[in-house]
């Protein structure tokens, strides 16, 4: 009798020890849930030589700059691809593009974890506001975020967005992400912003403008959409008829730093939000872009053609709790792939990154160096072209450039054909004289890398996924943006 009761008692304690257990790894989220709230503010086609803290005299980024001077400054940031799918899809998984295969006619292979994805896994919640409808379903880019809502790129209600989400959480942790559109939808500048410095322009010059642009994309991706071979058809000439129209217009640069500025307020709006809230001081605020614009600095207009400093080198501004590090300027090459394991190793979470292609710059901002290597490159951003054709670019640049940087000087590697474009930014920081043939050694040390680079990007490459084709209403979207489907 009494053996039966000790034997029940045991067993009892075991179910007891077993059903504590499992609990207890069930809320192991919440014991070990970062405290730290994540903000990241994405301004879409931003360049960084149109801010003040980057030394642009026009005053395009009051709020921006402001924010700067209590936060730490990258000098030297890099969209890792030159639009959006492909870059965006880097930040959210520290991977390439040679790697994750996302562009305009693939999606995310459902088995690459994204930033969102991770840490949801830790507890957070996560949320998205964004104006660019690739970053949904669509591309498979909204995986992980437990809010998803869609904005119209002209639409002003972020700080609204931000203001509701917050009363939302309450005191929870949380990872919010931002994804603005102003500059891409530059001719959208309400006029309270662009009387300053395109005031002048008439609607009709915006509408204008903004049906031309849609034209040029509709004939840069003909080939793409028809789904045939690219060069198939060669509008070359149609083209360049086009290019030299944007370049005659000469409201189309004060134009774009309205959209600046226009964007400047609305980040501000967001910022004093999140002061009052009280959450500014305990959040980890990072401000950047996913690419830049040309404006005929190299023979092209708006971006995806080149891997050139103004499509490829973007603002990033990383404001950590209580302004800790504020006030430095980092000079080294980052890139958007960077951003994911920063945040796992400032929260102390490294092995949530174990796939990431990035490096965290948390040693940077502490004042201590990168582990050490054996070598200085850095290639922060590749463009793949699959959508667009223009014969003096085919000739030229090919399909696959990938930038590669090292002290002053920048690299391209023109895949395609095999040769490198070297460019010296201390002495031409507008890439206008190659100086490849001057430097043979450098130039062969720099082609090196990039292929040997590559090479491993592709050995480590993950199957994309099809996406299928657009419903009518996403075409119209699409439109709206300045793409042609």
């Amino acid at each position: 009798m009494l053996g039966a009761i000790v034997k029940r008692r045991g067993f009892s304690a075991a179910i007891l020890i077993l059903w504590l257990a499992v609990g207890l790894w069930a809320l192991r989220p919440y014991f070990l849930r970062p405290d730290v709230p994540i903000i990241i503010y994405v301004v879409d086609t931003l360049r960084a030589d149109r801010l003040g803290l980057y030394g642009y005299a026009e005053p395009t980024s009051p709020r921006i700059d402001e924010l700067a001077a209590e936060s730490v400054i990258f000098d030297h940031a890099y969209a890792a691809a030159p639009w959006t799918p492909p870059s965006v899809a880097s930040l959210f998984t520290s991977t390439f593009a040679c790697q994750h295969g996302v562009n305009g006619w693939s999606k995310l292979n459902s088995a690459v974890p994204t930033l969102a994805e991770q840490l949801a896994g830790t507890g957070l919640i996560t949320a998205s506001y964004h104006s660019n409808l690739f970053l949904g379903s669509m591309l498979n880019l909204d995986r992980g975020y437990q809010i998803r809502e869609l904005r119209k790129p002209d639409d002003n209600s972020r700080a609204t967005d931000v203001d509701q989400f917050l009363k939302t959480v309450g005191e929870e942790p949380f990872y919010l992400y931002i994804h603005t559109m102003e500059p891409h939808s530059a001719p959208n500048t309400p006029t309270k912003f662009s009387h300053s410095f395109a005031g002048f322009m008439r609607n009709t010059d915006r509408n204008d403008f903004s049906k031309t642009k849609l034209r040029y994309a509709k004939l840069s991706d003909a080939d793409s959409y028809a789904k045939q071979p690219l060069g198939t058809t060669d509008n070359t000439a149609q083209q360049k008829e086009l290019l030299d129209y944007f370049g005659d217009l000469s409201f189309v640069s004060p134009l774009y730093d309205a959209s600046v500025f226009w964007a400047d307020s609305n980040l501000g709006e967001v910022v004093d939000v999140l002061k009052k809230s009280g959450v500014w001081d305990r959040a980890i605020f990072i401000f950047l872009s996913d690419h830049g614009e040309e404006l005929g600095e190299h023979g092209g207009w708006f971006h995806r053609q080149s891997v050139y400093q103004e499509i490829m080198r973007i603002p990033l501004i990383v404001h950590f709790p209580n302004g800790k590090y504020g006030g430095q300027r980092i000079e080294d090459p980052v890139s958007l792939v960077d951003i994911m394991p920063t945040i796992f190793d400032y929260l102390e979470k490294p092995d949530l990154c174990s796939a990431c292609r990035g490096s965290s710059f948390l040693p940077l901002v502490q004042d201590t160096t990168r582990p050490a290597s054996d070598t200085d490159f850095t290639v922060p951003g590749i463009r793949i072209n699959q959508l667009q054709y223009y014969r003096p670019w085919k000739e030229s640049r090919g399909d696959l450039n990938v930038l590669i940087r090292k002290d002053d000087w920048k690299g391209i590697w023109n895949h395609d054909l095999n040769n490198l474009e070297l460019y010296d930014l201390a002495l031409d920081p507008g890439e206008r004289i190659d100086v490849s043939s001057n430097h043979p050694e450098l130039t062969r040390d720099f082609l090196e890398h990039a292929a040997s680079w590559f090479d491993e990007c592709e050995r480590n490459a993950q199957p994309s996924e099809a996406r299928g084709d657009f419903d009518e209403e996403t075409k119209q979207k699409l439109q709206s943006m300045g793409y042609f489907q």
